[in-house]
C-alpha cells in the first residue's frame, strides 16, 4: 500500500536539461565541422580602406579568391584562402558574414573572423 500511494501522489519527473541540443542543431556555415565554427584569416585590405574593429561585411567568392565587400565597395581580399573555407562558403550560397577582429595599418592587413 505504501508504494502504490507514493507512485500515485508523486509528480512525474522528466529530465529537462538537453546539453545544448538546440544550439548544436542550429545550422551555420560550418555545420559539418563543429570544431571549426568560426574561422580567422588574414586579409589584404584596399589601400584607401581603414576599417574599424567590429565592422561587419560580406565575404564573397570571386574565382579562387575571397573578396570582402562592404555595401557596394570592395574593401579587401584573400588571395589564397584555404580550400575547405572556399568549399564551405560555396555550399552556403557563395557569401558569408565576416567581421574585423584586428587591423594592422602598417602592413595593410586585417584579421577577419568568418561565420
Amino acid at each position: 500500500m505504501g508504494l502504490d500511494f507514493i507512485r500515485r501522489a508523486a509528480k512525474g519527473f522528466t529530465k529537462s536539461w538537453d546539453r545544448g541540443r538546440t544550439s548544436l542543431a542550429t545550422p551555420s556555415l560550418f555545420t559539418r565541422y563543429p570544431e571549426a565554427r568560426r574561422r580567422t584569416v588574414i586579409a589584404e585590405m584596399a589601400p584607401d580602406c581603414t576599417p574599424r574593429v567590429g565592422a561587419e561585411f560580406a565575404v564573397c567568392i570571386e574565382g579562387q579568391r575571397l573578396v570582402l565587400v562592404d555595401e557596394t565597395n570592395r574593401i579587401g581580399h584573400l588571395q589564397n584562402p584555404p580550400s575547405d573555407l572556399i568549399d564551405a562558403i560555396r555550399v552556403a550560397g557563395g557569401c558569408a558574414l565576416g567581421q574585423i577582429s584586428h587591423f594592422n595599418p602598417i602592413s595593410g592587413t586585417a584579421d577577419v573572423e568568418i561565420d
